[in-house]
């Protein structure tokens, strides 16, 4: 269920590093792949279903 190397950084690029929750821009090992579907209600691990966020925006997500 963790996002590959290769797919977040896809995902970092097509961000262009900008964190979609707070719009602050980061460099990618101060970001984490997020599952936009949550992983728990059957959203799949792929590109189509992954942010990049902020580890700060992630973890306040994280559970809801």
């Amino acid at each position: 269920r963790a996002f590959s190397p290769s797919m977040k950084l896809k995902v970092y690029e097509k961000q262009e590093g900008i964190c979609p929750a707070c719009k602050n821009q980061f460099e990618i090992d101060q970001m984490e792949g997020d599952h936009i579907t949550p992983w728990h209600e059957g959203g799949k691990t792929d590109e189509e279903n992954c942010q990049m966020l902020c580890k700060d925006c992630n973890r306040r997500k994280s559970g809801k």
